[in-house]
């Protein structure tokens, strides 16, 4: 009953964001307790120390040594997300806007943002609920319009952290992971 509430929803939700070429993208109300006004006062602060994760090739030395110090900050380069959710809460909005902060520092990389989920629930609700996960850390990354460089792709169960069939398993594999091309 509660996965075909959530299939509805979902799928009015993604059909209410569709985008055409003469229109602007829907941003979805956010029911945590974070607002649009509070994720703006947060990134007052400058981002100085930038690294990427799943660096290309194709990526300079600058761009490299970037993501190398980003890494160094010890920010998150994967978001977990309670079981059948994908709600950002303020730990993980704070994490985004230093993802948001360093692509506005290097506009020539891209994300690749890659939402994931456990084993339960069949197939293809696990693929709706990886790309809702990634779906909502794009929407907060497009209040810094950096929503033409972000891709969204969900494996959903498909690619496990781990084979735990238990609830530390499951809490691992609930994800999206940022990927810096």
């Amino acid at each position: 009953m509660i996965k075909t509430i959530f299939l509805i929803t979902t799928v009015s939700l993604l059909s209410a964001c569709s985008i055409t070429k003469d229109s602007e993208p829907a941003v979805v109300e956010d029911r945590s307790s974070v607002t649009q006004e509070s994720i703006i006062t947060l990134d007052e602060s400058s981002f100085e120390s930038q690294s990427i994760v799943g660096a290309s090739a194709s990526l300079s030395s600058a761009e490299r040594v970037a993501v190398t110090e980003l890494k160094n900050t010890g920010t998150n380069f994967i978001l977990y997300f309670s079981y059948d959710g994908f709600d950002i809460d303020e730990s993980a909005t704070a994490q985004i806007i230093k993802h948001a902060n360093f692509m506005r520092d290097n506009s020539s990389v891209n994300l690749r943002l890659e939402g994931h989920a456990d084993e339960r629930g069949t197939r293809e609700y696990n693929l709706a609920l990886g790309e809702n996960r990634a779906l909502s850390v794009k929407e907060v990354l497009g209040l810094y319009d950096l929503s033409s460089r972000v891709e969204v792709i969900s494996f959903g169960e498909e690619k496990p952290i781990t084979q735990s069939h238990d609830e530390a398993g499951w809490k691992m594999n609930r994800r999206v992971e940022f990927i810096y091309q």
